[in-house]
């Protein structure tokens, strides 16, 4: 009888120490389901193997092996498989100002709409990007992967250039909802309830959660809990200790950090921070 060797999957994300501003992300064998959440970076995602639903506010097709998925900082999402096939995929994490400097030419200010883009078709192009995140994987692949991976980015940029995306532009977000998400950002570790939100735009509770998760994708709670998701990530990366970074946030312990950053990211906040 011939024994089946079994297959060992999860997702593993770590920092590039050799290009600043690129976080990478491996799912091997996972059929991790991500809630509603938000990046502070542009993610690209190449899909391997499987079927998986990028859903924002409005349908996206599935992806299939050899499609790629970008998505801008604070687009909302939520990421489903598509069956009951595991899943392989990798994603970069790229932050504005790398992308600019990847792929703005001297005097340019104006990045390309990266917002919502799917690229169904390219197989040069996933295998470009790919290569790019298997050389930044290796210790010394460096240079090599920087050269690559700013070269796959242009080539997504012209690539997106004149092709149809939905966007949501944020200046058009209600006034209200505006001064709601500007007060979360700046209060993200504090204790804040809904009765404090309404006083502070004169609006009834119940239209002000309506029409914020109408504008954001999520209700306001839930944003300022994505917000300190976001801000752990970034202290984690600085090398603050988890437990402390969920006090720093304001989680009420490193368990609630814990549980809610593993459903976000797929990793636990220390496998996080020793992939870096």
């Amino acid at each position: 009888m011939v024994r089946m060797k079994k297959e060992v999957g999860g997702i593993r994300i770590w920092r590039s120490h050799e290009v600043a501003g690129v976080e990478l992300l491996r799912a091997s064998a996972t059929q991790h389901r991500f809630p509603k959440h938000f990046h502070d970076a542009y993610a690209i995602h190449l899909h391997e193997r499987g079927t998986m639903t990028f859903l924002c506010d409005r349908p996206q097709g599935a992806l299939t092996p050899g499609n790629i998925n970008v998505l801008a900082p604070g687009v909302v999402h939520m990421c489903l498989p598509g069956d009951e096939e595991k899943l392989n995929y990798r994603c970069l994490f790229v932050t504005p100002e790398f992308l600019q400097y990847a792929v703005l030419d001297p005097g340019e200010t104006r990045l390309p709409s990266l917002e919502r883009l799917q690229c169904l078709g390219d197989i040069q192009l996933f295998q470009n990007l790919g290569n790019a995140h298997r050389s930044l994987e290796r210790d010394d692949g460096g240079f090599e992967g920087e050269t690559l991976l700013t070269s796959g980015l242009a080539a997504l940029a012209a690539y997106s250039r004149g092709k149809w995306q939905a966007t949501i532009d944020a200046g058009n977000e209600p006034r209200h909802v505006t001064t709601v998400r500007e007060f979360l950002d700046a209060n993200y570790d504090k204790r804040v309830t809904l009765s404090e939100l309404a006083r502070l735009v004169d609006l009834n509770p119940v239209y002000l959660v309506r029409s914020f998760r109408s504008s954001v994708g999520l209700p306001p709670h839930t944003y300022q809990r994505q917000v300190r998701l976001t801000q752990a990530r970034q202290l984690l990366r600085s090398g603050i200790p988890a437990a402390e970074v969920a006090g720093i946030v304001g989680f009420a312990d490193q368990s609630h950090l814990s549980r809610l950053f593993k459903q976000t990211t797929g990793v636990t906040p220390i496998s996080y921070a020793r992939g870096l």
